[in-house]
């Protein structure tokens, strides 16, 4: 399953995304809202969550799964590190082992247990599956990873992604991407392959 999940120790997290291209979103009002170059959309609750980061980074293998019944393939994958976002935009090629999505964190001292992820995409051609839940855990210590990673062909589905975290009835984020074919994000594409030969 290309659904993925993954948290750090703090000093570690801080690592990693200082290393990353920072999206730290404008706290605005009390739904800050954002747009990428390609016009695609952020909104984001700043009382809920303290830093947001978005982008395209290189897939790796999980550790483990863990069970997920409402998504595609019934589990999600847990990666043993986050990601380093390797391009901080919302344009994905269609291609296997590119991964995408979002790592957040809350604000300090607070806690979001249970967050219900929601990812909606263009319907898969084996089964015709456009939404995939599940839940997990978003708090102040740590970066949390919110993504997919292409697996298998069936996946290569191009059009808006969307991904959506909510705690009980409030959205702490939502961010949507465009997956185009492999040649319209070739640049994004060449970095990862360069990353897996080298």
């Amino acid at each position: 399953m290309a659904l993925r999940d993954a948290k750090l120790p703090i000093m570690r997290q801080i690592a990693t995304v200082l290393f990353a291209c920072l999206c730290l979103v404008p706290w605005c009002s009390s739904v800050a809202r954002a747009q990428d170059g390609t016009g695609a959309s952020v909104r984001v609750d700043p009382e809920l969550i303290a830093e947001l980061v978005f982008g395209v980074y290189c897939a790796e293998e999980p550790v483990r799964t863990e069970e997920a019944p409402e998504t595609a393939s019934g589990v999600i994958n847990i990666v043993p590190d986050l990601p380093r976002i390797r391009f901080a935009t919302t344009v994905v090629p269609a291609a296997l082992d590119i991964g995408f999505g979002v790592l957040s964190r809350a604000p300090e001292g607070m806690v979001h247990d249970p967050v219900t992820v929601t990812v909606t995409h263009p319907p898969f051609p084996d089964s015709g599956i456009e939404v995939e839940r599940w839940t997990t855990r978003l708090g102040w210590e740590e970066f949390s990873l919110t993504g997919f990673s292409f697996d298998v062909p069936g996946e290569l589905v191009t059009g808006s992604w969307t991904f959506a975290a909510h705690a009980g009835e409030r959205e702490l984020f939502h961010v949507t991407f465009e997956v185009v074919p492999p040649d319209m994000a070739a640049p994004v594409l060449a970095e990862c392959q360069m990353g897996f030969t080298s």
